[in-house]
């Protein structure tokens, strides 16, 4: 699955040459001064426990970005959020699994806040579509991590 993020990333960011862009997972918010811009998509999850299956239409990512001009260099971290199983209940956080035109929106998303705060792009589109769904019930809080770690915007 990285790859995918990687080479889409790579594709949309190598238009910011002469600065070169690089795409690091991260398990934890990064310590010190970051820009960050959280997203949503439609994403799928399977329990590795019970083998149950859900989509959701509030899967998240965080991005996390800072360009060092001294060097040419920007860096963006990104975390994808799990959300727990509702029939087992144990606790741990299922990896969602990305559909690659979900990736590639993200990923344009955050492309254009970082031409807006470092590129001057006046005020960029984000695109908030998302795969065709129909949501069965509402978003669980008690269940997504991303609410747990205060960047859900669902989060009630």
């Amino acid at each position: 699955m990285e790859q995918m993020w990687q080479v889409e990333f790579q594709r949309l960011f190598a238009q910011y040459l002469p600065h070169l862009w690089f795409l690091s997972v991260v398990e934890e918010r990064p310590t010190g001064v970051w820009s960050v811009f959280v997203d949503s998509a439609k994403v799928r999850f399977c329990c590795e426990e019970c083998g149950h299956g859900w989509t959701s239409m509030k899967g998240r990512v965080a991005f996390w970005f800072t360009l060092n001009l001294m060097v040419g260099e920007g860096f963006v971290l990104f975390k994808l959020f799990g959300q727990q199983c509702d029939r087992c209940k144990l606790g741990r956080y299922e990896p969602a699994m990305w559909y690659p035109e979900e990736v590639i929106k993200v990923l344009a998303n955050v492309y254009n806040r970082i031409g807006q705060v470092y590129y001057g792009f006046y005020q960029p589109p984000i695109h908030r579509s998302r795969r065709q769904g129909k949501p069965r019930t509402p978003h669980n809080s008690d269940l997504c991590q991303a609410c747990k770690d205060g960047v859900c915007t669902e989060r009630r």
